[in-house]
């Protein structure tokens, strides 16, 4: 981490290694404090579903601030190409149902149809902390960049919000709705039509 004065101007900068284990850190902060809400908002710029099951303590925390009684909202952003491969479908169900499996609220969104603002890998906690990927790690965090910023954290609710959605056609649990709907019988009938999963999808552009 970098000097402590970042943390009285509002901001830290973190690299590589040091964005797990600060992740989990600020989970265990909202689980052990009275912090209201206890809500975790969350985009994930999902490139690889597959990545996201191996982070066993950040997963073991997400089902500790559950049964604290704590919300999270989890959306995977991910690319149109990426989402009509039968292997990308297959690994980001798996990690779907993980989540759902923690008690984690889930939903997708199309990255190709966010502004470029939307597309980020953010993290906020309780709406007193951001955590913001700025250069994405790799699997074992060996490279990649973050910021934790404890000011201006409206900004980014207002941007988690309006990807998460209100109860209409573009929410991006109803994206995942229809997608998984479309995605699970294909998979099952061990069969792949691309043009069905755009098909369902594109309702919601």
């Amino acid at each position: 981490m970098e000097d402590t004065e970042e943390i009285a101007d509002g901001h830290l900068l973190l690299y590589a290694a040091e964005v797990p284990r600060i992740s989990v850190l600020l989970y265990r902060t909202l689980i052990d404090s009275s912090c209201q809400p206890r809500k975790i908002m969350a985009t994930d710029l999902t490139t690889d579903p597959r990545l996201l099951t191996q982070r066993r303590e950040y997963l073991v925390e997400n089902r500790r601030l559950i049964e604290s009684g704590g919300v999270i909202l989890r959306i995977f952003v991910c690319r149109l190409s990426d989402l009509t491969k039968r292997s990308y479908a297959k690994d980001l169900i798996d990690l779907v149902d993980l989540h759902r499996s923690l008690g984690v609220q889930c939903g997708i969104a199309v990255r190709e149809w966010l502004r470029p603002d939307q597309a980020v890998d953010f993290v906020v906690v309780a709406a007193a902390a951001v955590l913001v990927e700025e250069e994405q790690g790799d699997a074992g965090y060996s490279k990649g960049r973050s910021s934790v910023y404890f000011k201006r954290i409206d900004k980014w609710v207002k941007k988690f919000e309006e990807i998460w959605g209100a109860e209409n056609s573009s929410a991006a649990p109803a994206v995942l709705h229809s997608y998984e709907q479309v995605a699970r019988e294909l998979l099952v009938d061990s069969r792949w039509k691309p043009a069905e999963i755009s098909a369902a999808l594109s309702k919601h552009r």
